[in-house]
């Protein structure tokens, strides 16, 4: 476990990340710009939007409400902002291409 903590600080052709560098909030997108990066995944990928994107607690979120939640700025529009701001993030750092990409189960 503490090895792998290391391998992610420490990771091979790129600057070490520090944990402080990780607690940061990343730059927010604009409400635009989320809403554009959701309906290009949707197109990419045709997802169904009936189908789950989160879960938590008793609160479920379809694909098909993220842009009328992201629309409306509501509570989950925001928290949803700042997922889709921290992936696109998280994916440049990783060499990921732009847009939000699917996770495989």
């Amino acid at each position: 476990m503490v090895t792998d903590m290391v391998d992610e600080l420490n990771r091979p052709d790129q600057e070490p990340i520090t944990p402080d560098a990780e607690e940061r909030e990343p730059p927010l997108l604009t409400k635009e710009e989320a809403i554009a990066e959701v309906k290009r995944w949707i197109e990419r990928y045709k997802v169904d939007q009936n189908q789950i994107f989160a879960r938590i607690g008793e609160m479920v979120i379809r694909y098909g409400d993220l842009i009328p939640h992201l629309e409306q700025e509501t509570d989950e529009g925001r928290l949803l902002l700042r997922a889709i701001s921290r992936g696109r993030v998280v994916r440049q750092q990783r060499g990921f291409p732009g847009g939000i990409d699917r996770v495989q189960n």
